[in-house]
């Protein structure tokens, strides 16, 4: 009889912890996509270091920016951050608006402290 009711308690005890869990880990959950097209492009610009050393630290990154900013939120900065490095006038529209300057410099700066937190330099 002692085992039912441990096993209905464990039970009640995952009913109420899953959706608390499960809130909990997607409050600024990315797409894997965006996860993964972020390690690629990090990896890339940190060429000159072992890949395998790379992945671990530019995952470290994005794990860090996702800790701090929301999905729609890095979408925005990250766009306005990589579009301000255009060329030309289509960059030069982007550099010149100040709602823009804000969201790259805001992403500059949270990419700025992930990246020394996971030691890339």
């Amino acid at each position: 009889m002692p085992a039912v009711k441990l096993s209905r308690v464990l039970a009640a005890i995952g009913v109420v912890a899953f959706p608390l869990l499960s809130f909990t880990a997607q409050a600024f959950d990315y797409p894997t996509v965006d996860r993964v097209e972020y390690v690629h492009i990090c990896q890339r610009d940190n060429g000159d270091r072992p890949a395998q050393e790379m992945l671990y630290k530019c995952s470290c990154v994005i794990d860090a920016i996702a800790e701090k900013m929301s999905y729609d939120d890095y979408v925005e900065s990250s766009t306005a951050f990589y579009a301000s490095s255009i060329a030309g006038e289509r960059g030069q529209v982007i550099r010149n608006e100040s709602h823009a300057k804000q969201l790259a410099g805001a992403f500059r700066s949270l990419q700025s402290s992930a990246k020394k937190n996971c030691f890339i330099n």
